[in-house]
């Protein structure tokens, strides 16, 4: 587009008052930039600029065309803003640190229709917990983080939050709403330790004088067992698929007075994300809330 760059030179010689300027702001000799702006009078049949002792200013029928210039660059400035974006969501890719909770079932769940529409974005998933997760934000080695029992930490900022309930993994045939003294009758698998969400459940715990001793502590959704006791495992609600855990065996059950865990979306305080990750974000903050 040869016209836009006469349409600049043009802005930057208004701006500047001297085709001399005007030349070291577009890396360009005085004389050449001269005989552009001749060409351009000439095809136009009139001058463009007053030429005074010192300097130049735009002359009325220069006025009237700069004002077009002007425009011109505008839309074409937009136009590219938007061919960017759209190369921007033809490919890119989208890393996030996440609890390991989030990682089976929410999150897929979510990246699959954005990929739907943007097919050549790829995806990274890191399963980690809170702190672990602010230090790759902090490194630029995650994109997002999508955290339970997020840990504050400097330069780093919440995209969104919410509070969401804690449901519980049964098998079948097996009590689907509990009260907590029937903790005793199961065998309870908790989350690893120094993770957010087991600390909220100890918390809980011992703010009720319950005494629970893990039969097994993991991270990962495991499929119910009835024998030799029932295991109970608890799950955030909005990261439990209820199709997967009857696919393992199991049903989703309540247990009366349980704390509701924090969710948040996360990024690096300050920082521009990529086109691609900008608007996964948007759609998970849009499915959390605020």
């Amino acid at each position: 587009m040869r016209h836009l760059q006469i349409y600049r030179a043009i802005k930057t010689i208004a701006e500047q008052g001297s085709f001399r300027k005007a030349s070291e702001l577009l890396a360009i000799s005085p004389s050449a930039l001269v005989r552009q702006v001749k060409a351009l009078e000439d095809e136009l049949g009139a001058e463009l600029f007053d030429r005074l002792p010192v300097g130049v200013r735009l002359s009325t029928v220069g006025e009237i065309y700069h004002r077009h210039f002007i425009g011109h660059l505008a839309e074409i400035e937009r136009a590219n803003g938007i061919v960017s974006d759209m190369k921007g969501m033809r490919i890119g890719s989208v890393s996030v640190a996440v609890s390991p909770q989030m990682a089976i079932s929410f999150l897929p769940n979510e990246i699959a229709p954005f990929r739907e529409e943007h097919p050549g974005v790829s995806f990274s998933t890191i399963s980690t917990g809170g702190e672990e997760a602010n230090t790759m934000l902090l490194a630029g080695s995650a994109d997002l983080g999508l955290i339970l029992e997020p840990t504050e930490r400097s330069g780093v900022e919440m995209l969104a939050s919410n509070d969401i309930s804690l449901s519980l993994v049964l098998p079948i045939g097996s009590k689907t709403v509990l009260y907590p003294h029937e903790l005793e009758d199961h065998d309870v698998i908790l989350p690893s330790r120094g993770t957010g969400l087991r600390r909220l459940l100890d918390t809980h715990f011992a703010s009720k004088r319950l005494s629970v001793r893990p039969a097994m502590e993991a991270d990962v959704l495991l499929p119910p067992r009835l024998s030799p006791r029932p295991s109970l495992q608890f799950w955030p609600a909005l990261g439990l698929s209820a199709d997967l855990v009857q696919q393992m065996g199991g049903q989703v059950g309540i247990m009366n007075g349980m704390p509701r865990t924090r969710l948040a979306l996360c990024q690096m305080e300050g920082r521009p994300l990529p086109i691609a990750a900008a608007r996964f974000a948007g759609r998970l903050s849009e499915k959390i809330g605020v």
